[in-house]
């Protein structure tokens, strides 16, 4: 990118800066955003930290700490020739939460909830099936607990979705298997970004709550294979609800779109 091109951007900053975004995590966020979207394509050469603190408006040093935000979400690395370069696709941390909201905007898109969806029938069922086979009391009782909270609460409400996150990862910490286990923080923001527009689509209780207390009643019985295939049908009715809900955000044209 030329430094020409580079003097749009510092207009482009002034317009989106407000007073809460002239920090290190506001730069790194408007950096961020533009590098995954690909207005910034990997091997591209970012200016100096002197010329991008003068387009941000903040000193040297808070430029320094957006960059160290960026470099440790896999998007740049500093190299002593060439200086910062964005770096390729497929070293990105791909799960970090920025870097998922940064990717898809305020609305998933019909690519990365088919990806989403791909991860969690790879993952899940498996890990319904080790759940039931080895889970004990106080696993159990965590996967009861955000059933409980999932059900009471209002289907659109954040404690709704916060509940049907840490259900699922409940579920994944009771399988006993610490790798599996690490999954569940990792995958959070796309659970939550995908049950959002679930319940935008079916927002009805009876839509979601019968398939995961048959999850939850296969895992406590013990029942590994009524555990798999509970869950495998909860997957197929929710990614088509999440399909759904893309369809009342996006125009058709944007839903066979590729993820970015």
């Amino acid at each position: 990118m030329t430094r020409a091109a580079w003097g749009e951007t510092g207009q482009l900053v002034t317009r989106l800066l407000d007073a809460g975004a002239r920090r290190p995590v506001g730069a790194a966020a408007i950096l961020g955003q533009r590098i995954v979207s690909g207005d910034l394509t990997p091997g591209t050469t970012l200016p100096n930290l002197e010329d991008l603190a003068l387009q941000f408006s903040i000193s040297r040093l808070s430029m320094r700490e957006a960059m160290k935000v960026l470099a440790a979400k896999g998007l740049v690395r500093s190299t002593p020739r060439r200086g910062t370069v964005v770096r390729p696709r497929n070293e990105w941390s791909r799960l970090d939460p920025d870097v998922l909201v940064w990717q898809i905007g305020n609305v998933p898109n019909a690519a990365f909830v088919r990806n989403v969806f791909e991860l969690r029938r790879m993952v899940e069922p498996e890990a319904a099936a080790l759940a039931a086979e080895r889970a004990g009391g106080e696993s159990l009782a965590e996967i009861d607990r955000a059933f409980a909270q999932m059900a009471l609460a209002e289907p659109r409400s954040p404690e709704s979705i916060s509940a049907d996150v840490a259900f699922h990862q409940a579920i994944l910490r009771a399988t006993g298997n610490e790798f599996v286990a690490a999954l569940a923080p990792a995958i959070a923001t796309s659970l939550m970004l995908t049950f959002t527009v679930q319940r935008d689509a079916r927002p009805d209780l009876d839509n979601f709550i019968p398939s995961h207390r048959a999850i939850a009643d296969a895992i406590r019985r013990g029942d590994k294979e009524a555990a798999r295939s509970t869950v495998l049908v909860h997957l197929t009715r929710a990614e088509a609800d999440a399909i759904d809900g893309v369809r009342l955000h996006q125009p058709a044209s944007l839903l066979a779109g590729t993820d970015t």
